[in-house]
């Protein structure tokens, strides 16, 4: 009797799990006798891809570097993208390292900036991070737009050709 409603309860789970699954991992559970088996076959499949994903975002992390027409938000608004899929991967990134990976990941136009910070003794705050280079960008565009451009001879040509 126990064994009867014992069978019954597997066989109830199975179809729970095989119905409860996506059309494309029916083939993982279809075959197979018992839920405890179907669920060993489920987390192995995703246990694959789980560390696909873990070790992507790894690598990206790691790898991690500021395009050249790249501005500063955008940049670290793609770190933290990646350390919070790195969370919901049940692998948090805190702040200090995150702030190192995106200082490493800043071109040589700001190393002077990006060795100060690094060498302080406090750990780093990723938001204070992208202030201060967010700063030095706002700079850079104010100087870049206030420089006029061409030489002098060549703006006296241009005003006199109107």
């Amino acid at each position: 009797m126990v064994v009867d409603a014992w069978d019954a309860m597997d066989e109830a789970a199975l179809a729970t799990i095989q119905v409860s699954v996506k059309p494309v991992h029916l083939n993982t559970v279809s075959s197979i006798n018992k839920a405890r088996e179907a669920w060993h076959s489920l987390n192995v499949m995703f246990g694959a891809r789980y560390n696909a994903q873990l070790l992507r975002l790894m690598n990206e992390l790691s790898s991690l570097k500021k395009g050249v027409d790249e501005i500063i938000i955008k940049f670290a608004s793609r770190a933290k993208m990646i350390r919070d899929e790195l969370a919901m991967l049940g692998n948090p990134v805190d702040d200090n390292t995150l702030a190192l990976r995106v200082l490493s990941g800043f071109l040589s136009e700001n190393l002077m900036l990006r060795t100060v910070l690094k060498s302080q003794d406090t750990k780093l705050v990723m938001s204070d991070v992208t202030a201060e280079f967010l700063e030095v960008e706002q700079r850079s565009i104010t100087v870049a737009t206030a420089k006029p451009s061409g030489s002098f001879k060549l703006q006296a040509f241009a005003a006199a050709a109107h």
